[in-house]
C-alpha cells in the first residue's frame, strides 16, 4: 500500500464521520408542529431522545441522484448520487460533471465498507466492519464509517450509552452529552437539538479526553409532510487537522420506497486499474508491524 496522503486521509474522515457544529443559524422549510417541550421550561432527557430517535426511525432508506459534495481541495461541487438503506447499506458517488467520469466510490454494506478515489492511484481500499477497529488507519482516523449516517441526520441516541442532559445553552437550544462506547473504543459526542421543533442541529465528536475529533453543521434542513420526516438537506463537516470542510447537500431525496434497493447497488464495485487494498489485510498489518488475531 503507498503512503496515504494527508488531503486523502482527511476526505475519508469526511467520509466517516459525526459531528457538531460553529453557528446556529440554518434554513428551515415547510417546518412541522412544534415538539410537545414547547409548552412547558425544560424538557426531559426522555423527551428530547424520544423525539429524535421517533424521526431516525421513520427513515427506512432514501435516495437522491442530484446531491452535491464540496471536498477540500477541490474548487467544484461533485455531482453526486446518494443512496442509503438501513441498517448499514449506503452508497455515495461522486463526478466532476452531472454527465462526466467518476471521481470518487465511498460504499458500505452489511460486512464491509470501501472507498475508491480516482487521485489515489492504483488502489482502492476497504475494510471488513466487524475489523475495522484492529487497522492501523483506524489510529490515524479513530472513526466508525457508519457514523456518516448520522452526519446526515439520521441520528439514534442508544440506550447502552450514558446520556446526560439536557443543558439549555445561551442561544435557548438543548445539549445532550453522550459516552458512547463503540468498537473503536470509547467517544464523548455533543448533541445540540433545536428547542422549537426538535431537529438535531449541531454534532460534535470527541475523545475521552475532550479533544475534539470531528464537526458537523445542519446549515439546511427540511420536513417532508407526505412521511412526516425531518432531514438534513446540506450539512458542514470539519475534522481535526483537516484545512476547510467538506459540504454534502442531499439536493432533492426520496424516501422509504416501497422495495428495497438492488443487492448490487450495495456491492463493492472493481475498477480498471486499481487493485483493492484491505485495511485491516496482512499486507497492511505487517507494514505497521502487526499481525492479524487469531
Amino acid at each position: 500500500m503507498k503512503k496515504i496522503s494527508t488531503s486523502l486521509l482527511a476526505v475519508l474522515a469526511c467520509l466517516c464521520l459525526t459531528g457538531c457544529a460553529l453557528k446556529d443559524m440554518f434554513t428551515r422549510k415547510d417546518n412541522p408542529p412544534p415538539q410537545p417541550w414547547t409548552t412547558s421550561q425544560t424538557p426531559t432527557l426522555e423527551q428530547i431522545t424520544a423525539s429524535v430517535n421517533r424521526n431516525s426511525q421513520l427513515i427506512r432508506n432514501f435516495s437522491t441522484e442530484n446531491a452535491s459534495v464540496y471536498a477540500p481541495g477541490i474548487n467544484l461541487p461533485l455531482h453526486s448520487r446518494i443512496t442509503f438503506e438501513k441498517p448499514k447499506r449506503l452508497r455515495i458517488q461522486g463526478s466532476a460533471t452531472s454527465l462526466g467520469s467518476r471521481e470518487f466510490d465511498f460504499g458500505s454494506n452489511d460486512d464491509i465498507f470501501w472507498l475508491w478515489m480516482r487521485r489515489n492511484h492504483g488502489e482502492m481500499w476497504f475494510c471488513r466492519h466487524d475489523q475495522y477497529p484492529i487497522s492501523p488507519v483506524r489510529s490515524t482516523i479513530p472513526l466508525d464509517p457508519n457514523w456518516l449516517v448520522e452526519a446526515l441526520g439520521i441520528v439514534e441516541f442508544k440506550p447502552t450509552d450514558l446520556h446526560l442532559g439536557p443543558t439549555r445553552l445561551e442561544d435557548g437550544n438543548w445539549e445532550i452529552v453522550s459516552y458512547c462506547q463503540t468498537p473503536s473504543g470509547q467517544f464523548i459526542k455533543r448533541t445540540v437539538v433545536d428547542h422549537k421543533v426538535g431537529w438535531v442541529i449541531r454534532q460534535g465528536l470527541y475523545t475521552p479526553q475532550d479533544e475534539l475529533i470531528a464537526l458537523a453543521h445542519a446549515t439546511d434542513l427540511r420536513f417532508d409532510r407526505a412521511s412526516g420526516i425531518y432531514y438534513v438537506k446540506r450539512v458542514e463537516v470539519q475534522c481535526h487537522g483537516m484545512e476547510g470542510k467538506m459540504v454534502i447537500d442531499l439536493g432533492t431525496p426520496s424516501f422509504n420506497r416501497s422495495e428495497p434497493f438492488a443487492v448490487s447497488m450495495f456491492a463493492m464495485p472493481t475498477y480498471e486499474g486499481y487493485r483493492a487494498v484491505d485495511l485491516c489485510g496482512p499486507e497492511i498489518l505487517q507494514q505497521h508491524g502487526r499481525v492479524m488475531p487469531p
